[in-house]
């Protein structure tokens, strides 16, 4: 290795964030494509809701064609967020032993830094994918999304970023599905055409905390599952990790799956990813969500040398710190947002007693 070879660079570490393995997130791997990467300040997407496609006209031979007005869609932009996450390295960590170092403390300090700086970036991808995950999970649930940011003063009172996308698929059944009476069947069978007179597809529901209990403790519901394969731990029961447990499928064939996976919010508070009572309707397969990323801009050097740098790529890391400062920081930059790909297309039921 050459000795001016710089292994903390932007060019290097890029390399090694291009090249690590994919962090997986249930949310936003199930629900969300990827829309690509975009050179400018503001994204162009396509806003579609729905949108009938209608009978083709009969013409008399010799007329030519009728023109077809494109309905249902219009082009809309939205701004980019920008995320930075950053981690400090001091002369005070890396001149005592890190964690899960030989209690003998073999490292020199020079290659305690490269390991807690290789591990804080580990760490500071896997932070930008859980907010990615947030901003899809607000998309979904709520149809919109609104943000935060930090500034010198600390967080905004207010949210600064707001995009509302104009849902409307909710759905509450006129009797939640814990009490008597309810019409668990009918109501999957409502929120289903829902999400298919959207122009949407089904294969998939996703369940909060909760909801599965409620549906096998209806008889009515139950009596409509094929017995034969409800035998004790499965109606196709299988746990995938993350929260995640496969029941089976419905009487429409569309997979049934508990969520009880959480995050650390804003606040520093555990929150379900499905809230508790509610369940997501959509598909795997035609993704009603795409993730877009944003331009990542910025100088280097210093005075007359100094040059503005842009990236067209998810995430870029940096080193922020100099000869003379006796700390360095890796930051970790990505410019994500999240746009429906069809506003109708998905669908959330709030269906036990309770809910909020």
């Amino acid at each position: 290795m050459p000795a001016n070879f710089d292994l903390f660079s932007t060019a290097v570490m890029l390399k090694a964030v291009e090249q690590g393995p994919r962090i997986y997130t249930f949310l936003s791997d199930s629900f969300a494509q990827d829309g690509g990467l975009c050179d400018d300040e503001r994204a162009l997407y396509d806003y579609r809701k729905g949108a009938e496609t209608g009978l083709a006209p009969f013409v008399v031979p010799g007329t030519g064609g009728v023109a077809i007005n494109r309905e249902g869609y219009e082009m809309r932009e939205i701004r980019f967020s920008t995320l930075a996450p950053e981690r400090v390295v001091t002369l005070a960590d890396v001149s005592t032993r890190m964690f899960g170092e030989a209690v003998t403390g073999a490292l020199t300090p020079e290659q305690r830094s490269k390991r807690i700086i290789a591990r804080d970036l580990t760490e500071l991808r896997t932070m930008v994918q859980n907010r990615r995950n947030w901003m899809a999970r607000e998309v979904l649930l709520k149809g919109q999304l609104a943000i935060k940011r930090y500034t010198h003063e600390g967080v905004e009172a207010e949210a600064s970023m707001l995009a509302n996308f104009g849902f409307t698929n909710f759905y509450t059944p006129a009797t939640p599905w814990d009490q008597s009476g309810a019409k668990i069947n009918y109501d999957m069978e409502k929120v289903f055409d829902m999400v298919y007179d959207g122009m949407g597809d089904v294969d998939i529901m996703v369940m909060g905390a909760g909801v599965f209990e409620a549906m096998m403790a209806n008889s009515d519901y139950c009596k409509t599952l094929d017995m034969d394969k409800v035998y004790m731990g499965e109606i196709a029961t299988r746990y995938a990790g993350q929260g995640v447990r496969y029941r089976g499928t419905n009487t429409d064939g569309v997979k049934m799956v508990s969520y009880s996976g959480h995050f650390l919010n804003d606040a520093r508070q555990l929150e379900y990813h499905i809230p508790a009572g509610y369940i997501l309707v959509g598909s795997t397969t035609k993704k009603p969500i795409k993730i877009m990323h944003g331009p990542i801009q910025k100088y280097t050097g210093m005075d007359e040398s100094a040059q503005l740098h842009t990236y067209i790529k998810k995430e870029v890391p940096f080193r922020i710190g100099g000869s003379q400062s006796d700390s360095i920081a890796t930051r970790l930059v990505s410019r994500p947002t999240v746009v429906p790909e069809n506003v109708g297309a998905w669908a959330v039921m709030k269906v036990l007693t309770g809910t909020v």
